[in-house]
């Protein structure tokens, strides 16, 4: 029944399941080499040479959510948040953050932080509310997010 409904899926549909599945292989294997590089460093008490491999894979894995996301979203289709997909988007930023700090000299990262601050900033724009606080906090108490957040009086 599953490979009828995969069957009848458009091609765009298909590429976008392909591109999302690649992207989460990708995001793991950066993480994992985040979570190595970092514990490697910290066991050691010095900074790997193996950053600049973790920053890039972090790097591209990152991008290709937020390409993924604003294709999405621009080009018609809805975007689907789940509270996985928004963590890993997160732990991400993080990860491309410290491994930026770790990975460049004093006058380099200054900029690599810029051009990761403003390509948020980017992202917000063209896929409002998705890196907001308020979207983690709500995905984290298993709350609805089509619905309109609660007050305090609600």
């Amino acid at each position: 029944m599953q490979t009828a409904e995969f069957q009848s899926r458009s091609i765009g549909e298909k590429l976008i399941l392909l591109a999302g599945a690649s992207l989460i292989i990708l995001s793991f294997i950066a993480l994992a080499c985040f979570v190595s590089v970092s514990a490697v460093s910290l066991i050691t008490w010095r900074t790997s040479h193996y950053w600049n491999a973790c920053f890039l894979l972090c790097s591209f894995a990152l991008g290709g959510w937020m390409i993924l996301y604003a294709g999405q979203l621009r080009l018609g289709g809805g975007v689907f948040v789940y509270r996985n997909n928004v963590l890993l988007l997160f732990f991400l930023i993080f990860a491309v953050l410290i491994s930026a700090v770790a990975r460049f000299a004093s006058p380099q990262r200054y900029v690599a932080i810029f051009i990761l601050v403003l390509s948020l900033a980017a992202f917000h724009i063209a896929v409002p509310g998705i890196t907001s606080p308020n979207m983690l906090i709500r995905l984290l108490r298993n709350e609805n997010i089509t619905e309109p957040p609660r007050g305090p009086h609600a």
